[in-house]
């Protein structure tokens, strides 16, 4: 099969070919990249799909899901182990939409999703590339420990439960812990001994680790603790960005969040004189993604796109195109905030020989956008067709 664009961006942050078209074999490969004219003269006998008016481009990698959460929360008798399942399983689809391929799932209840990608596996339903944590883990009456029954945060404290909470993952199939480690105060629930003893049982067993940690001191501490990722990290310094370059630890910013809270709550208490602490907090974390997110950027970060479900009065949820938007407003071109969602997610991932880029060898996992990506970032959001392995796994025609 065939399929031509106008525009091809590969993904690796320079490149785009004009009228250009991507082969793919039997085996959902991408096996030829070439002149839309040229490879119709190469596989003169393949089918050929054409999208004259549209951006094709590798499908978007979200970085951080919540796929298991109730959402608007289902009646009492229903709100079980079954209901959680089928509302995971509706998220994990509902990504295809939005252009996302690959998922990083960083905080659902244990179990679910470790069944869902095994039934995707069996061939019971498709739903994206997904690497999962399982259920995440605070302290005692830490961040996460009020989100309800069943929501995916598990009470656990010292660094033998640590440890064996992170075996019982693994057990289950994780190849990511998440550690909830901050919130809306400058305090770090966990200890330095407690954050250095997890992130070691992880890569002891070839795993990685990532901490919800947004504020000071929790940064610093999981920096030192020598996590993969630090998701938000909102207010970090430059020397610590310097830290985490030369740790080679990713950022996961995740504007989109933080900002829409702020937006809504700017909407909904103007003319208020007494705002609530939310407001302030999401304010500042606003203005300092604003202010710094280029500024870090340009350090050499390795930096992906995470979507989070953390919104007031409206969600986030895989909306990787938005996130990326954000990035082109503060600075960065949209090739720059493509390959933050395609090809850098892939290798935070460990995925870079499977997806991320149109690259021959690589899986074709493709999004079809309409409208110019590479000049109009906000395109993104016109998904038109998303393929995984080469079969159409969303169509706009199909869906509205």
């Amino acid at each position: 099969m065939i399929i031509a664009a106008k525009k091809v961006i590969t993904g690796d942050g320079n490149t785009v070919l004009d009228h250009s078209a991507v082969y793919i074999d039997k085996n959902g490969k991408i096996a030829g990249i070439d002149a839309f004219s040229e490879l119709k003269k190469q596989y003169p006998d393949e089918s050929v799909i054409e999208y004259p008016d549209s951006t094709l481009l590798p499908g978007l990698i979200d970085l951080h899901a919540h796929l298991g959460h109730w959402g608007c929360r289902p009646a009492v008798p229903v709100q079980n182990d079954y209901m959680m399942a089928y509302i995971t399983q509706k998220h994990a689809r509902d990504a295809f939409g939005r252009g996302v391929t690959a998922i990083r799932e960083v905080c659902s209840p244990e179990g679910v999703c470790q069944t869902m990608k095994a039934a995707s596996e069996m061939g019971f339903f498709k739903i994206p590339r997904m690497e999962y944590c399982g259920s995440g883990l605070c302290i005692t009456g830490g961040h996460g420990s009020a989100f309800g029954l069943g929501e995916g945060v598990e009470e656990t404290d010292g660094e033998d439960a640590l440890r064996k909470a992170i075996r019982t993952r693994v057990k289950h199939g994780s190849r990511w812990i998440k550690i909830m480690t901050s919130h809306r105060s400058d305090v770090c629930e966990y200890s330095q001994k407690e954050l250095d003893a997890a992130a070691e049982e992880c890569h002891r067993l070839g795993i990685k680790i990532t901490a919800h940690s947004g504020t000071q001191p929790s940064i610093g501490m999981c920096i030192k603790a020598g996590f993969d990722t630090i998701e938000h990290a909102t207010f970090v310094t430059k020397e610590q960005v310097q830290e985490m370059i030369d740790k080679k630890i990713a950022w996961i910013p995740t504007i989109l969040p933080y900002t829409t809270i702020y937006n809504n709550m700017e909407r909904k208490y103007e003319g208020v004189e007494e705002k609530p602490r939310e407001y302030h907090y999401c304010k500042a974390a606003a203005d300092r993604y604003k202010e710094h997110f280029k500024e870090y950027y340009d350090m050499g970060v390795l930096t992906g796109a995470g979507t989070d479900n953390i919104t007031l009065d409206g969600r986030t949820d895989l909306h990787v195109a938005r996130e990326l938007a954000y990035m082109v407003e503060y600075g960065l071109t949209p090739l720059q905030a493509v390959r933050i969602g395609t090809m850098n997610g892939a290798k935070i991932l460990d995925m870079q020989d499977i997806t991320g880029q149109i690259k021959e060898g690589l899986c074709a996992d493709l999004l079809i956008a309409d409208g110019d990506v590479s000049q109009d970032i906000k395109a993104l959001e016109n998904v038109n067709t998303v393929y995984l392995d080469g079969e159409i796994v969303f169509q706009k025609s199909r869906h509205e």
